[in-house]
């Protein structure tokens, strides 16, 4: 072999090779260090532009990510106008949502905002006298909003309120369904179906989902409980002649602990209404029933408090026979409570397996602990049935 235009490599021992390993490995720790710097100064330039362009609001001094949410970037700004700072919350929401109902939920926090109720961040027009834009260097919607001042207390998976925080979280959901009445979409929707029809379209997702080739333990989970959780989905259903009965109305239809804030043991503020739809307003009462009164401690995670689920419904209730505009959950609705609560939690575990499945970066054991969760809550709800029937017969017995 002619070696003469050949480079010889050279040896080196595995001290020397390590070394150069790691300082390979450094070299990427600090190429993603910089890529992270990078991609935060481009996020922090374009939201500046966005506010200081695009909204008459002043010039931004500072911008903090808001963490905690699985859907939407959110971000607190600091902006300072004629030698005043103020604080504004900025929204950028998640790919793929349609542009109507964007405009949807930003029509009925006006509507309620005209009727009154203050505890919504109102949603700051734009220079062209719109309420939400999209640059030209984005693929994202963006809002800019009041700053909802209180304390983020609580997070879906940690309702730890007391008594009266309860109790002023039941009232405040009854006062936003009041001013919500009269509200009129016009031609703008959510892609949300209603949960009546909703739950069909579980059922043939679910299955799709269980077909996937995966050795997740979520997966094992989940497939070991499917067949409890289809048969969950067939044995509710609300028929149309009862729904007939049932009150319509906008809703929340996220109305959990981390999406309000408190202070002095009261609400007083709401926010995130991107899920907002018009759908059966039992819906929205029992979807916060699963939210708020299911226990998340290890040794009974899963468990329906059932004295909380009956303080929450207590108060609902009491709030709307103190107020004018909004009857009181009726006898035909009391009657489907138990029902209604379980199709909450369905919609529940519905979100969370197709989220884990949408995205392959997703950790296992995180979905994994709201799946086991949200599946043992839908066994403590049959467990429990005829208790939760009897207390929302009592409901009735309320003047």
């Amino acid at each position: 072999m002619d070696t003469s235009k050949m480079r010889l490599l050279p040896k080196m021992s595995s001290v020397n090779s390590y070394e150069l390993l790691e300082i390979g490995h450094e070299i990427g720790r600090v190429a993603a260090r910089l890529t992270e710097l990078l991609e935060d100064t481009v996020l922090r330039q374009q939201l500046v532009e966005i506010v200081e362009e695009l909204y008459d609001l002043g010039r931004v001094l500072e911008v903090y990510q808001i963490f905690g949410g699985y859907i939407n970037r959110s971000f607190g700004l600091v902006v300072q106008r004629n030698g005043i700072r103020k604080d504004y919350f900025l929204r950028q929401y998640k790919h793929g949502i349609a542009e109507h109902e964007i405009k949807f939920e930003h029509a009925l926090i006006n509507h309620c905002a005209a009727r009154g109720f203050t505890l919504a961040a109102r949603v700051i027009a734009n220079r062209q006298g719109t309420t939400y834009i999209k640059p030209a260097n984005s693929k994202s919607f963006f809002a800019v909003y009041e700053f909802l001042e209180g304390e983020d207390k609580y997070t879906w998976d940690n309702p730890a309120l007391n008594d009266e925080e309860f109790v002023s979280a039941s009232k405040m959901l009854a006062v936003f369904h009041t001013a919500a009445l009269g509200f009129d979409p016009g031609k703008f929707q959510r892609v949300e179906p209603p949960i009546r029809d909703l739950l069909p379209i579980f059922s043939a997702s679910l299955k799709k989902f269980a077909q996937i080739d995966s050795v997740s333990k979520f997966h094992r989970f989940f497939l070991g409980h499917l067949k409890n959780i289809l048969e969950s989905i067939d044995h509710t259903r609300i028929t149309e002649a009862d729904a007939s009965h049932m009150l319509i109305c906008p809703i929340h239809s996220d109305y959990h602990p981390g999406n309000l804030k408190y202070e002095n043991n009261q609400v007083v503020g709401i926010f995130d209404f991107d899920w907002s739809k018009i759908d059966l307003r039992l819906f929205d009462v029992c979807m916060a029933v699963a939210y708020f009164c299911c226990s998340w401690d290890e040794k009974n995670d899963g468990d329906l408090r059932l004295e909380k689920a009956a303080l929450f419904l207590n108060a609902y209730q009491d709030q709307l026979h103190q107020t004018d505009g909004m009857k009181p959950l009726n006898a035909v609705e009391i009657k489907h409570l138990p029902d209604m609560l379980t199709a909450a939690n369905l919609c529940i575990i519905n979100w969370i397996v197709s989220t884990f499945y949408a995205d392959d970066d997703l950790n296992d054991y995180e979905y994994l602990a709201y799946l086991k969760h949200s599946v043992r809550l839908m066994y403590s709800i049959e467990e429990n049935r005829s208790t939760i029937s009897q207390i929302a017969a009592d409901l009735l017995k309320q003047t």
